[in-house]
């Protein structure tokens, strides 16, 4: 049983933005904080801005709360890779996650420890469910910010570093007519 007492609060998302009233400290990561999960990164700068997190402030630590946030990824590539999420596990495999999005075109890649993979899209009300023991990852196939909201179980927590050791098996490129392929990811190690 819970011990995490909070007590009710609401919160307002900007649909198109993912603003957050009110406004919480962002988590920012830059190209420099993800070294190593493109491809090719040469004559990319370390302080690209590549996507935002705004947490709506539910307490992350157990079981009865559901934490969320959304999520902005900024347009671009990197290489010929769309700009994406680290990506990652639940510390808890079996917690599962909700996607909603909200404004842009993305696509979420889901992969689990065997290498099945899993590609749906992302724009405006689509909403996405990331079962329990599968990795994700958002990419941002647009012109335009692609903006989700997220909610998960408060103990789900993260894991980075199965994905940043191994990678996925998969990746979205922008092929020779400026549309999306999926192509095998030459790094992924299972």
């Amino acid at each position: 049983m819970s011990t995490t007492q909070t007590t009710p609060f609401t919160a307002t998302i900007d649909l198109a933005s993912g603003a957050i009233d009110p406004a919480p400290e962002p988590t920012v990561r830059t190209l420099g904080h993800m070294r190593g999960l493109y491809q090719d990164e040469a004559g990319t700068a370390e302080d690209q801005l590549i996507y935002r997190v705004l947490e709506i402030p539910a307490p992350a630590n157990d079981n009865s709360n559901l934490p969320s946030s959304t999520t902005i990824i900024e347009p671009g590539r990197v290489g010929r890779e769309f700009h994406m999420t680290k990506g990652h596990f639940h510390a808890i495999r079996e917690r599962a996650e909700i996607y909603v999005g909200l404004s842009g075109e993305g696509r979420l890649l889901m992969a689990t420890e065997d290498g099945e993979v899993a590609v749906e899209p992302m724009r405006p009300g689509t909403v996405n469910y990331v079962p329990g023991g599968w990795a994700h990852r958002s990419v941002n196939v647009g012109d335009e910010p692609l903006v989700f909201y997220a909610v998960y179980i408060g103990d789900a927590g993260y894991d980075y570093g199965t994905i940043e050791e191994q990678g996925f098996p998969v990746v979205l490129v922008q092929d020779d007519e400026g549309g999306v392929a999926v192509e095998p990811n030459p790094r992924y190690r299972r």
